[in-house]
């Protein structure tokens, strides 16, 4: 069969105008947020509730139930109470705690600050008093001390007798770590139970640098111990020339030597 081009031209029109309708249709419905079927033509009320019904995602659905409120308010909760990657968390293990403090006695500097970093608390006390900072202190580890301190160590901790960790370093002349222990908080005038000050302690062991710095930070001089004697009559008594110059310079009292009566009635009397 041949054609007329009158009449492949008349075809070809009304494709064209069957194609702009379906186009501006779907136009019109996705201004107009409305769903098409397969032929372009808006889906009917019945079909719509049908779907709403199966899928909440359609505007008239059901309302959410209890327990999806539950459920959505839980995922809030935890996704705002995630930690911060520059967060510490403490951990109270007393297992690691334990470990920290071994670490901390073999010298394994390494495993404590990995500790100390993971979280682990810095206060453990085993049987015979020890601690992660009391072994630092006592070893001359300023740095270390910092950094116990930094992450929760009991820096007022004592010994017995009432030492403290000043009268440690004072005792084994660790100038640096005193110097921090002082910076942190610790008192240098502060006594034992047998009324000996640091001043005391680092004259009694004549580690005159530590004897200038306590007098610059104004410890007092012409306190007595329990046995009645200065820190000047302990350095005479022993005869560390090097302190004796320093302190009979402000010292301005005499030390007492009491007699073992008079100290037990001195004792007895602070008892009651």
């Amino acid at each position: 069969m041949r054609y007329n081009s009158s009449y492949i031209n008349k075809c070809a029109l009304l494709a064209i105008l069957t194609i702009f309708s379906s186009s501006s249709s779907i136009l019109q419905a996705k201004q107009q947020n409305v769903l098409l079927d397969a032929n372009g033509k808006p889906l009917s009320n019945d079909v719509l509730l049908l779907l709403s019904t199966a899928s909440g995602k359609f505007k008239g659905s059901r309302k959410p139930t209890e327990q999806q409120k539950k459920l959505k308010n839980k995922t809030k909760f935890s996704k705002g109470n995630k930690r911060k990657p520059n967060q510490k968390r403490s951990i109270s293990n007393p297992i690691l705690e334990q470990e920290l403090l071994i670490a901390m006695k073999a010298g394994n500097i390494p495993r404590v600050k990995y500790l100390l970093k993971k979280g682990v608390k810095p206060t453990y006390k085993n049987l015979k008093g020890e601690t992660p900072l009391g072994i630092a202190v006592s070893r001359g580890w300023a740095s270390m001390v910092a950094e116990l301190v930094e992450h929760g160590a009991n820096l007022n901790e004592k010994g017995t007798r009432g030492v403290t960790l000043l009268h440690v370093a004072s005792a084994k002349g660790l100038t640096d770590v005193a110097k921090l222990l002082v910076k942190l908080g610790l008192n240098p005038s502060k006594k034992t139970d047998k009324d000996w000050t640091s001043l005391h302690i680092a004259a009694r062991y004549a580690h005159w640098k530590l004897v200038q710095y306590y007098l610059e930070q104004g410890v007092n001089p012409n306190v007595r111990n329990s046995d009645g004697k200065t820190a000047l009559g302990l350095a005479r008594h022993l005869r560390h020339m090097s302190i004796i110059k320093i302190l009979s310079r402000v010292t301005t009292v005499r030390s007492f030597n009491y007699s073992k009566k008079s100290r037990k009635k001195r004792r007895k009397s602070k008892r009651k």
